[in-house]
């Protein structure tokens, strides 16, 4: 009888572990930053790391310019087509200021970032030339 009920408990256990979802599985990807272009008035910088679900993004920007408005930067993803793509970016307003975001970005076949100044008018002043991450 015990050892029925403990070959009982033990398939239960392996049928329960075996159904567990890929996306609950551990993934090995390494976590890499990310090297953001100079602009005068913008410190940017960031992470990211590729998961099941796309790409997985931690960005922050800061304002060291008293005369800048707002400071930004941004990470573009695109499919491996570059037919689609989507972003993540952040703004700092204001002096001394610090914003990050994190976002997983549904597409990750091909990474781009940029950074920029704006005004307060909502208009771009200046824009760092685009790097290619991957």
């Amino acid at each position: 009888m015990l050892r029925r009920i403990s070959l009982i408990a033990g398939t239960a256990a392996m049928v329960a572990l075996s159904a567990l979802p890929a996306s609950a599985a551990p993934m090995h990807a390494s976590t890499h930053k990310i090297s953001f272009p100079g602009l005068h008035g913008v410190k940017a910088w960031g992470t990211y790391k590729k998961v099941s679900k796309g790409l997985k993004v931690h960005v922050c920007a800061e304002d060291t310019v008293k005369g800048v408005f707002a400071s930004g930067a941004v990470v573009v993803a695109s499919n491996s087509t570059r037919k689609f793509s989507t972003n993540v970016g952040a703004v700092a307003f204001g002096y001394h200021q610090t914003i990050c975001r994190d976002m997983t970005l549904r597409f990750s076949a091909h990474a781009k970032v940029y950074t920029f100044t704006a005004n307060n008018k909502g208009q771009i002043n200046h824009r760092s030339k685009t790097k290619i991450l991957f």
